[in-house]
């Protein structure tokens, strides 16, 4: 399993000045590195749908609240459901409202009581809180799915991610350290697309199961 001190010594491998063993100088600046291109990595991975998208947690409502505060560390959200409190499964998925604001008012969806307030069938979220439709009437338990950001690398910590990224995370952390001798800065983002771009295609298609069928989820009346 890699840890951080797997990556620092993969930034020797790259830069045989680098200091970055145990008690060395360098290790400090080394990780603040490793930290900046994980980061990096992460925002470009975060626009790929469903992938490494493990991450499973809940919020809750408050009555008569339009809103609940977006999940701490959650850089994509991929799908949200109403947990039944009778059987702690869920029981519908919540429909994104597309335009800012539209949160207001009920859509008619198959889902959503013709009452104001209610369970909620529907969300608009800015990224920082997520708004309920209808206005939620007491506390409701809604479970989101996503990808949320790795923990801080430290020397002794586990890395979060496979054993592949190690290479890119390494290379990108370097180039960031010698933009501070002598490289420009400018090179730094074709870079990232050079090292991590190969890395996040082969993680994103992981999956090569048939295509899923059709999702019939409302229901017509006329």
């Amino acid at each position: 399993m890699a840890t951080g001190q797997t990556l620092l010594d993969t930034m020797e491998v790259m830069d045989r000045g680098l200091q970055l063993q145990s008690g060395e100088t360098g290790v400090t600046l080394g990780l603040r590195a490793l930290n900046a291109a994980q980061d990096h990595f992460e925002s470009m991975m975060a626009l790929q749908p469903n992938m490494m998208g493990s991450s499973v947690g809940t919020v809750t409502t408050s009555a008569d609240t339009e809103a609940t505060a977006y999940p701490t560390g959650l850089t994509r959200l991929d799908r949200l459901q109403f947990i039944d409190p009778d059987t702690s499964r869920p029981a519908w998925d919540l429909d994104r409202i597309g335009p800012v604001g539209d949160h207001y008012s009920s859509s008619g969806s198959v889902y959503t009581q013709s009452e104001t307030t209610g369970r909620p069938a529907r969300y608009w979220t800015n990224g920082s809180n997520i708004y309920w439709d209808p206005l939620p009437n007491g506390t409701h338990t809604v479970r989101y799915y996503g990808m949320k950001a790795a923990s801080d690398i430290t020397a002794g910590g586990t890395f979060a991610y496979p054993d592949i990224v190690l290479l890119p995370i390494a290379q990108f952390s370097v180039r960031m350290l010698r933009v501070g001798k002598d490289d420009e800065a400018a090179p730094i983002v074709d870079l990232g697309m050079q090292v991590f771009g190969p890395v996040i295609q082969t993680m994103s298609r992981f999956n090569r199961d048939r295509a899923p069928g059709y999702d019939y989820r409302y229901m017509h009346t006329e």
